[in-house]
């Protein structure tokens, strides 16, 4: 499937071809059970499900959000629940994959919730992730939303309360249960970044935006990784 062939909703939070590509490169095979939390509209979902993956399931706390992918995409119908953010409607050893694309910098009890959400894997199962970097993504909003006043640079850290850097995220994922925890690259400059960063940042932002390629993994933009437990 190429970026061109990939299905996305408008109101997506993230880069649905991104996510896919990453996903893709990992091997996964299609008789996984696999659990996407934070699915939004599902369209990563329904992506995978063309791809042949049967056993697709996800959690939302936006039930309008659901309701919109399921009017979209019906065969995702009765495969998105709603929750509440804190407690998993799922039995311990549920899913041989999960997936949180845009979703660990949200959580404000980040730790607790990564401790539970290991338990949902079976054991040697995989937990396929992606998380801006704390080090380039504040900086990024700061001058994004021209956030130099107390209230603007509250409500940056209240939407993104538990960001990470590459150290930080690694010792939080082993403090949570995960093992072979591997933190890597997926190229910066894609489509759908390049309009987020033209709309915000103009022309010197697109010129960051391409080197940031070779930035050292530090300063990355986002952490594209997977752990197992």
């Amino acid at each position: 499937m190429t970026a061109t062939d990939v299905v996305s909703l408008e109101g997506e939070r993230g880069d649905t071809a991104s996510c896919l590509s990453y996903f893709q490169s990992l091997g996964i095979d299609a008789a996984a059970r696999i659990l996407d939390v934070g699915c939004r509209h599902g369209s990563f979902l329904e992506n995978l499900r063309r791809q042949g993956y049967a056993n697709v399931q996800g959690l939302e706390i936006d039930a309008a959000a659901i309701a919109k992918g399921e009017a979209a995409y019906p065969d995702l119908k009765d495969r998105m629940q709603v929750y509440d953010g804190t407690i998993f409607p799922f039995a311990k050893g549920s899913f041989d994959v999960i997936t949180m694309f845009d979703v660990i910098e949200h959580i404000p009890p980040v730790e607790a919730y990564l401790t539970e959400l290991c338990t949902l894997l079976r054991p040697g199962g995989r937990l396929v992730f992606q998380t801006p970097n704390l080090l380039v993504d504040a900086p990024y909003w700061i001058l994004a939303l021209r956030a130099f006043n107390r209230e603007k640079l509250a409500m940056i850290f209240r939407e993104h309360c538990s960001l990470q850097t590459y150290g930080s995220l690694r010792r939080l994922l082993g403090r949570a249960g995960f093992r072979d925890v591997r933190i890597e690259r997926n190229r910066s400059d894609t489509e759908f970044k390049k309009t987020l960063v033209r709309q915000s940042l103009g022309w010197p932002g697109l010129l960051i935006l391409q080197a940031s390629n070779h930035f050292p993994m530090v300063l990355y933009p986002n952490f594209w990784g997977h752990a197992r437990v």
